[in-house]
């Protein structure tokens, strides 16, 4: 299976090439409603794409509930999922422009560092790959209401 390798601190965030909508540079973003910031600090804010007001999601502080960074070269942008409904797209941060790589039956299942949005991982040549929980993060901003 081919997934998009996303560049965080230490480790790399997949995501299925199906599930992205397009790759962007970096753009002025709202700042986050401050209840939101709260219980989701990795939230950098919002920025306008297409029709829609998109959430930015830094991936290299999800694991550890930092605060967002801004530092990053990229933001993914990626389909809602079914509960979010058709306005639940949301980003992802990328410290360097993301690359393609191959995940098989073959590769070895990664070390389970206590990431919060995680649901497992894999080891790559070149690092740790982890497999993001996209319906958790999903869910608890669009469906729970914390945005």
């Amino acid at each position: 299976m081919q997934v998009l390798s996303l560049n965080a601190q230490g480790f790399q965030v997949l995501v299925p090439v199906s599930m992205v909508a397009q790759i962007l540079g970096t753009t002025p973003l709202l700042d986050p409603k401050a209840e939101t910031v709260q219980s989701m600090p990795f939230l950098c804010g919002n920025f306008q794409w297409r029709e829609f007001q998109i959430p930015l999601f830094d991936i290299s502080a999800m694991h550890v509930s930092g605060a967002a960074g801004s530092s990053y070269e990229r933001m993914v942008v990626l389909w809602p999922l079914a509960s979010a409904g058709k306005r639940g797209f949301f980003a992802l941060t990328s410290l360097g422009p993301p690359r393609v790589v191959d995940i098989n039956e073959n590769s070895l299942a990664g070390h389970l560092p206590d990431f919060k949005y995680m649901t497992g991982s894999v080891n790559l040549p070149d690092g740790l790959g982890v497999v993001p929980d996209l319906q958790r993060l999903s869910d608890e901003y669009f469906v729970t209401g914390t945005a």
